[in-house]
């Protein structure tokens, strides 16, 4: 049970880590806290299972899911999967007062690539900006976000970008 709470501290370092662009440079020092109904793990498998009502918090990031997967390669995190109907992911940028909200009905974040792929009916908003598709994906080692549908049938991808009002501050500006 204690290398797997040492695991999954490693997983959240891992995941903060690469959100870095995205997230608060804080967050990393911040304790982890899960919260699920159940809790299944086989460490020699490299698995653990959270199930229920999972809710986990680490600073300014949340996780609302049904359930969250952990995968471990030769003690190594390989990947992590987020299931809910839909499952929520919130985390308060480092250059933003607007936190990032992103659901969908499966996230998978691969660690290898640094790539986190929100998927069926994905949204991600911040502000009165809002994107949407069957499937986003963040490169978050390059900083690239894209989103696909899934053909005429499934709907399209849409977006809506609220331009800075003048009177705005840019980031590089002080108030």
């Amino acid at each position: 049970m204690k290398s797997t709470v040492v695991k999954f501290i490693l997983l959240w370092g891992y995941l903060a880590a690469s959100t870095s662009v995205l997230a608060l440079t804080s967050d990393r020092e911040q304790p982890i806290q899960v919260n699920a109904d159940s809790m299944i793990t086989e460490e020699p498998k490299g698995f653990s299972h959270y199930k229920g009502n999972v809710i986990i918090v680490q600073g300014s990031l949340k996780v609302i899911a049904d359930e969250v997967f952990i995968y471990f390669t030769d003690g190594t995190l390989d990947k992590l999967i987020i299931k809910g109907n839909p499952a929520h992911l919130q985390q308060l940028p480092d250059d933003s007062e607007d936190p990032v909200f992103s659901q969908a009905n499966k996230m998978e974040y691969f660690v290898s690539s640094d790539r986190l792929f929100l998927l069926e009916d994905a949204q991600v908003k911040q502000g009165n900006n809002h994107f949407s598709g069957a499937r986003i994906e963040y490169d978050t080692r390059n900083s690239t976000v894209s989103a696909t549908s899934l053909g005429e049938d499934k709907g399209r991808v849409r977006a809506i970008i609220t331009p800075k009002q003048a009177n705005e501050p840019t980031s590089s500006e002080n108030p």
